[in-house]
């Protein structure tokens, strides 16, 4: 068995909290919306909803990429 030491920038995404990941089920209770929604949303493009990406058939988000879409809405609805 060989072992690899991590390098810095390993081990600093393991301690960065915008390096999260949501699965679909917390996404969509995050926003208070059904499941079909949620694919909604990332089927329409003019909303800019970040795309997930899949581990099987199982979809996740970067919480990095939603935290920037809701300063981006916030950002829309004060113009």
């Amino acid at each position: 068995m060989v072992f690899m030491p991590q390098t810095a920038a390993a081990s600093n995404t393991q301690n960065n909290p915008k390096s999260e990941f949501l699965p679909a089920g917390q996404v969509w209770r995050r926003y208070g919306v059904s499941s079909m929604s949620l694919w909604r949303w990332v089927k329409d493009e003019t909303l800019g909803f970040p795309k997930p990406f899949y581990i099987g058939r199982y979809r996740y988000w970067r919480l990095a990429d939603i935290e920037a879409w809701e300063s981006a809405q916030s950002v829309k609805a004060v113009a």
